[in-house]
This record gives structure tokens, sequence and C-alpha cells, in this order.
């Protein structure tokens, strides 16, 4: 307990003094919260860049945290303690300071999309919406690291000693990371080959949905169905991702199987009538547009209706198929055409004859043959 009689040392007077110390930077915490960095918001307001109020707002409360440790810091060092005391207080003082600092920095990091914003205006540039956030998240583990190390540093925690104990596990450790850092870099290769940006709507493997967020590990995908799909970068990197929001068109297709009993006279009226129907318009590609007579079958004789339309967001294509729906319809009830219903053939054995086993295969595979039909 010999360590703490410098406590029993310290005069009503030593205390009054360290106290107002504390005070003093105490308040003068609080004014600066309160006027100066108000002062300096006003005064950024007439720069023509927001990069400074980024950085005003990164620093607010770092700077509060430190004015108010250093007024700990100054009320401490009054008190007469000993000297091994104070440098282990200076050393927490440093400490507090890098932390302040790099604490600044890692909020300031969210800030970078305003530089590649104005680069982007300034040199009519065009980045891509992912490497922003990407960035920024790679700045962010940069001030980390960079932040513990220097702390390190001021413990006589030298990095390079650090480095090196790593580099003698380094096999090991790169098993037990080997995932990580397959992760970490399909996420590079998604970043420098940009097959979609955030907010993009993609489909890869089962999934389909839009592109949230990407991280060192993972890629966030939002279904359709409002489920967040986390897919790990290895993963997604190789398998082929097919971009949808960069279609400039969308198809439409119908296979419509009609009655036997439908005329040929009827089938050309209904195609010339479609025909005319996706000529005229003006939400319709001109080039390929496929409307025939597709092929006939023991059950139904099938139309083939394959065209594009120029709209590429899905509910406003949705809208387009229910139109065409309802319009082929139409045309198909204003001509007295019905679609091929299934058709079923009963047998009937004569008495005491039992059914012969190829007719009653025959009949099976015509039966479903029907059925396969009315389900297209």
């Amino acid at each position: 307990m010999e360590q703490f009689n410098w406590i029993l040392k310290i005069t009503w007077m030593d205390g009054l003094i360290a106290a107002t110390i504390f005070i003093v930077f105490f308040l003068a915490r609080k004014l600066f919260s309160k006027y100066f960095l108000t002062f300096i918001t006003r005064l950024s307001k007439f720069s023509s860049t927001p990069i400074d109020d980024a950085l005003i707002s990164a620093f607010r409360r770092p700077v509060s945290f430190i004015l108010l440790f250093t007024g700990i810091y100054f009320a401490l060092l009054y008190l007469p303690m000993p000297h091994q005391w104070k440098t282990m207080i200076t050393l927490l003082y440093k400490s507090a300071a890098i932390f302040s600092i790099g604490w600044g920095f890692y909020i300031f990091s969210d800030a970078i999309g305003i530089f590649f914003n104005r680069m982007g205006d300034r040199f009519d540039l065009q980045f891509n919406t992912i490497i922003i956030p990407f960035l920024a998240k790679i700045m962010k583990f940069i001030v980390v690291v960079m932040s513990i190390a220097m702390i390190l540093d001021q413990w006589n925690y030298h990095v390079t000693g650090l480095i090196t104990g790593l580099g003698i596990g380094g096999l090991a450790i790169a098993m037990a990371a080997k995932d990580t850092l397959s992760n970490l870099f399909g996420g590079f290769v998604i970043i420098t080959d940009a097959p979609f940006t955030i907010g993009d709507l993609i489909h890869t493997g089962s999934i389909e949905g839009i592109v949230e967020d990407i991280n060192f590990r993972s890629t966030r995908i939002r279904t359709l169905d409002q489920a967040l799909v986390t897919v790990p970068n290895s993963t997604l990197a190789n398998q082929p991702i097919t971009n949808l929001s960069k279609m400039d068109k969308r198809r439409v297709t119908f296979n419509l199987p009609l009655d036997l009993d439908t005329t040929n006279e009827q089938i050309k009226q209904c195609l010339g009538k479609i025909r005319q129907m996706l000529a005229t318009d003006s939400e319709v590609y001109e080039e390929r547009k496929y409307v025939y007579l597709d092929k006939i079958t023991s059950g139904s004789m099938n139309l083939i209706i394959d065209f594009f339309v120029k709209t590429t967001d899905f509910e406003e294509w949705m809208k387009e198929k229910e139109k065409y729906n309802y319009a082929v319809l139409e045309i198909l009830q204003d001509e007295g055409v019905e679609l091929a219903k299934a058709r079923s053939l009963m047998v009937v054995p004569a008495q005491g004859q039992p059914l012969d086993d190829d007719l009653a295969e025959d009949t099976a595979i015509e039966q479903k043959e029907s059925q396969r039909q009315q389900s297209r």
C-alpha cells in the first residue's frame, strides 16, 4: 500500500487547485461545443465544398472528449504523485489523444463519397457506387489498424515485433482464415470487374434480388419477397451473374394451345389481329416480333407469340404482360376460338376380356401428352 501513500499527502489547497483546473477544461469543453463549433460551422457555409462540413462534424465529439481528458490529465499532474504514476498518466493521455484523432478520421471516412462526387463533377468521371462504401470500409480498417499500432507503440509494444511474431504462425493463421481471405479477394474481384452496383437487380444461382451492400466478407441481396440474403463474396465471384437492371428491354412470350376444332381461317384471323395489335403499339420493339402457328399435336394447335417491350421495370413489365393477356383473350373471343382442353380417352373392354396391355399403355401416353400440352 506504500504506493498509495502520496494520496495522504494531498492538501486541501492541492485538491482545490486540481479541481479548478478540471472545471476550467470542463467549461472550455462546453464552450467549445456550444459556441466555437457553431461559429466554425457558420463559417464553413461560405465554402463551396461540403468536405469541411463533414470534417467539423466528424471531429466534434472527439475534440470534446480530448478536452475533458486533458482537464483530468493536468488536474492529476498537479497533485504530488510519484514519478511512475505521472509517467503512467502521461501514457494514458497520449493514448487517449491518439484514440481521439483516430475516432475523428474513422467518422470522416464516411465522407469519402463527397470527395469522389466532386472529382466526378470536376473531371466528368462516373464512379461505380459500389466502390465508394467499399473504399470507406477500407479506410476505416486502415485508421483502426494505425491507431492501434500507434497506441501500442506508446506502451513499447513495437509493431515490428508483432509482425515478426505473426510471421512465425502465419501459415496456421492463413489456413484458419482461408475462407475469410477468399471472400476478401472475391470482394476485390467484384469491385474491379463491377458486374453490378448497389441498387441493381441481379440474378445469381437461385437468388434474385436487389443489391443492398457489399463488405469485406459478403454481399447482401434483398430478394423480391423482401428476405435479406447474405452471399459470401467468394461464392458470388465464382457464379454467373445476370444483371437484370442493365436490360434495355424485357421479353414477353405466350404459348397458346388452341382447340383442335379451330379452323384454319380462325387461326389466320387471330394471327393477323395479334400482329396488327403489336405493330400499332408504341411500347413494343419493331424488331424480333414472332407471331406464328408453332406446331400441331394430337391435343392442340399451338400459337407462339414472342416480342420485347421497352420497359425494364419489373412492375411495369407485369402490367404490360397483363394488358397483352387481356388483348389476346379478347381476340380469341371475337373469333370464337377456344383454348385446348384436356382430353381423356376411356377404353371399355368387352365383358369378360382383359384390357390389352399395349392399348392401356397407349391410352396412358395419350393422356399424359394431352395434360402436358394443356399445362403449356
